[in-house]
C-alpha cells in the first residue's frame, strides 16, 4: 500500500488527542469482562509508575479519514474501527487486550481481522509487541497482520521521538 504516512502524522494536532493513562476508567468496559487486565496491571505495580500512557486520534475527528478508505481497499475489508495511537518518549502501553463494547456488533457482520501500520519513521527504542512477536525498527509504512484481532499486545517508547501506530479492525467481506 502506498500512502504518505509522514504527511498524515504531520497533519495531526497532537494537543487534541485523547489521552489514555492508568487510573482513567476507560479501561473497564460496561460489562466488566476485561477487568482482569487492570487487576494484572495493579498486581505488577503499573498503578504506581506514572509511565502508562498513550494518546489516541480518530478519523474525521483528528485526521483525514481517506487513509481508512485506502486501507479498506488494500485489505478487501470494511472498517469496523480505526485510530492512530501515539506513545510519547518514556511512556508505554503494558501487555493487554483491547477493550471494545461493540465487538459483538462487529462479529454479526463477519469475521474480524486486525492490522497495525508503523506510521512513523523508525527510531531506536520504539517497540511494538503482539503475542510473542516483537516489531522493532520497522520501516515507516510496514503493515502487520495480527494472529487474532484480540491478541495480547504492548508498546513502549524509550526513544527521543513520539511513536505513531495506525490501528485498523476490519470486517472480512
Amino acid at each position: 500500500m502506498i500512502f504518505n504516512w509522514q504527511q498524515l502524522i504531520d497533519s495531526i494536532d497532537i494537543s487534541q488527542g485523547e489521552v489514555r493513562s492508568y487510573g482513567v476508567d476507560f479501561y473497564r468496559n460496561t460489562d466488566g469482562r476485561f477487568n482482569h487486565i487492570i487487576d494484572m496491571w495493579q498486581k505488577a505495580g503499573y498503578d504506581k509508575t506514572g509511565t502508562v500512557e498513550w494518546i489516541n486520534f480518530y478519523p474525521d475527528k483528528h485526521f483525514d479519514a481517506s487513509v481508512v478508505k485506502e486501507f479498506e481497499k488494500f485489505t478487501g475489508t470494511t472498517c469496523a474501527r480505526a485510530w492512530i495511537s501515539m506513545i510519547r518518549p518514556g511512556k508505554m502501553a503494558p501487555y493487554h487486550q483491547d477493550i471494545d463494547d461493540n465487538l459483538e456488533e462487529y462479529l454479526k457482520q463477519g469475521d474480524l481481522v486486525r492490522y497495525s501500520v508503523n506510521a512513523c519513521e523508525p527510531s531506536n527504542g520504539q517497540i511494538f509487541i503482539v503475542e510473542d512477536t516483537a516489531l522493532y525498527n520497522q520501516p515507516q509504512g510496514t503493515i502487520y497482520e495480527w494472529p487474532h484481532y484480540l491478541s495480547w499486545h504492548a508498546g513502549g517508547n524509550c526513544s527521543f521521538k513520539s511513536k505513531f501506530l495506525f490501528n485498523y479492525l476490519g470486517i472480512k467481506k
